[in-house]
């Protein structure tokens, strides 16, 4: 067989799970009741390309180790930020629908998967995680043997406003009057516009940044850099200041590499 006959199956899957993770990325940007919606589109293709890899494996050879690793990972991370659980909830029926509508998935096909989910999520209770998951917790309906309330989102609880007070790792770069500006850091808060840090470093008003949004180095990281602008800066004690840093691209569309 010909190299290039054997190796057209491998690039048509990876065509079809990058268009999955960018119709997926899509429709969690624009969940506005979902807090990983603050998160840059990069970062959520990046994850909902780990969630297409995991639920085909488990479809495909029954192998949930997949499955069960990226619920954690993403249990961790909105447990670290202080997101509720009808956010995780939300992205995981997200993910789901979009192999439906997307892939062409049959509903009847995640049966196994459902399961092996909802088995992960009442694992959850053993963690770290400090959120109240009800027993008999389905993901898809949001209700287990709890009353509603507590569990799904319903009307009455906190929802989800126009800034999120997330603490990610963050790049930040810049150039000014000779003076090279170089941080790691964390954010205080951030905005689908924007984000806001603490720092010690000379930043003023009006000047350019990139953004690495959000940085890490771990081995196959997505690191993206994003340009902005400092609009607003707060004076604070022992010589620090608050940066209010504006986006200059939406961080809802693919980053152009």
């Amino acid at each position: 067989m010909p190299i290039e006959d054997s190796t057209r199956p491998v690039v048509r899957e990876g065509w079809r799970r990058e268009r999955y993770a960018t119709a997926a990325a899509e429709q969690i940007r624009d969940a506005k009741e979902c807090q990983f919606s603050f998160l840059p589109f990069d970062e959520l293709a990046h994850m909902a390309s780990f969630w297409y890899e995991s639920a085909s494996e488990a479809m495909l050879r029954g192998n949930y180790a997949g499955v069960d690793k990226w619920i954690r990972s993403q249990a961790r991370l909105a447990a670290e930020q202080g997101f509720e659980l009808p956010s995780l909830l939300q992205l995981l029926r997200i993910c789901r629908q979009v192999a439906i509508e997307k892939e062409g998935w049959q509903s009847e096909q995640f049966g196994e998967v459902d399961a092996v989910i909802n088995e992960c999520l009442a694992a959850l209770r053993k963690t770290e995680v400090t959120w109240e998951i009800p027993e008999g917790l389905d993901y898809i309906s949001g209700k287990g043997r709890v009353p509603e309330t507590k569990v799904a989102g319903e009307r009455g609880e906190r929802r989800v406003h126009n800034r999120s007070h997330l603490k990610m790792p963050i790049r930040v770069s810049g150039y000014h009057l000779g003076e090279s500006l170089d941080e790691y850091t964390k954010t205080e808060n951030v905005a689908r516009g924007g984000l806001y840090f603490i720092s010690s470093q000379n930043y003023v008003r009006g000047i350019r940044l990139l953004v690495t949004y959000p940085y890490s180095r771990e081995p196959g990281a997505i690191n993206v850099d994003y340009p902005g602008e400092v609009i607003r800066l707060d004076e604070l004690p022992e010589g620090k200041k608050g940066v209010a840093v504006k986006f200059l691209v939406s961080l809802g569309k693919k980053a152009k590499k």
